[in-house]
């Protein structure tokens, strides 16, 4: 015969099993992660004739917190967030999720929809096919991003506001891709674009295209793109051409890279070439970089890094390393780095 007393403690034992079980299967269902990198150095510039030195941030990777998440939800489905914000370990500054907030529902046979603010599909060739990425005084994007190397030429350079993306399934035998449209929501930057790519062993190849409503007006901003990379051995070969255009002007940009590994040594190499032209006042410049660096990996997470690079411009070019001062037509920028990384 149960007692009252064993009554309570058999129906304590129970709820406490179910609990265990039911926070057992949350745990395998759902999984959050938090992950950042901390990236700073120490900087020379020299843009026409002024120097300056600073402690700079961002010269491999750019320094940044975030959180991410997924839910298995069954039968291949899962939903998923991402937030991610820049962050300036120079002075301690940061605390928004600027760089990236999108939630997302994937399926492993149909593919990603992902809504919020991210990256638009030109910008992931820039950063892909280029041997320094976006970062620092090598990277291409000194001269490319829009016109004269300004991320400010158009909200959509690199990533987009109140967006609606698709991605593609992993699972296509290397083909990859996604495609994005964003409500400009009463302003400028609406924004369509697609990326189709290929990847398979030695050879990564894709292309892109966008079109960004830019000004009250109307005119569109309107950027194309062809990239690829080739890796034999410890050689990875990197190329991209990169065209922006607007009204009456028009860059086209060449970038030619490569590295070479061995164990924990990286070497890098860059050379960029952006020509510049606008048919309304028959402006008609340009301007070229070149850029070396070595990384050393301290560990998978933690290295040390050198960089210089130079920027030589045509009679009236003034394309130049962002951080200094600005350049007159035709002079030079120089720019050298040594910096710490560490991800987490």
């Amino acid at each position: 015969m149960k007692t009252k007393r064993g009554s309570q403690v058999l129906g304590r034992g129970l709820a406490l099993a179910v609990l265990c079980s039911s926070a057992g299967l949350a745990a395998a269902q759902s999984s959050v992660t938090i992950f950042g990198v901390m990236d700073v150095g120490v900087q020379r510039l020299s843009n026409g004739g002024k120097n300056l030195s600073l402690v700079s941030i961002d010269g491999m990777q750019t320094s940044r917190i975030g959180f991410r998440g997924t839910e298995d939800l069954g039968n291949g489905l899962s939903a998923s967030f991402h937030l991610e914000g820049a962050v300036g370990p120079d002075v301690g500054s940061g605390g928004d999720w600027r760089r990236r907030a999108t939630v997302s529902l994937s399926d492993k046979a149909a593919g990603e929809v992902r809504l919020g603010r991210d990256y638009v599909p030109t910008f992931w060739s820039i950063s892909r096919f280029n041997a320094f990425g976006t970062n620092g005084v090598g990277a291409a994007s000194n001269l490319v991003y829009g016109f004269d190397g300004a991320s400010s030429t158009a909200k959509t350079v690199i990533r987009s506001d109140n967006s609606v993306g698709y991605f593609l399934p992993s699972n296509l035998g290397g083909i990859y891709g996604q495609a994005m449209m964003a409500a400009g929501e009463g302003s400028t930057g609406k924004y369509v674009g697609a990326r189709l790519g290929y990847a398979a062993g030695a050879l990564d190849v894709a292309g892109a295209w966008s079109e960004t409503t830019n000004t009250a007006a109307g005119a569109k901003f309107k950027v194309g793109n062809l990239g690829g990379s080739y890796t034999v051995d410890a050689f990875k070969l990197l190329g991209l051409y990169h065209v922006s255009k607007q009204a009456t002007r028009e860059q086209t940009n060449w970038v030619l890279g490569g590295t070479y590994t061995q164990g924990a040594h990286v070497l890098r190499f860059s050379h960029v070439r952006s020509k510049n032209r606008d048919s309304a006042n028959g402006s008609d410049y340009s301007g070229k970089l070149l850029a070396l660096g070595y990384v050393y990996n301290l560990s998978k997470r933690s290295s040390i890094y050198a960089t210089t690079s130079r920027v030589q411009n045509s009679a009236t070019g003034k394309f130049l390393i962002p951080g200094g001062s600005a350049v007159l037509a035709g002079q030079s920028s120089t720019g050298t780095e040594l910096g710490i990384y560490h991800s987490f």
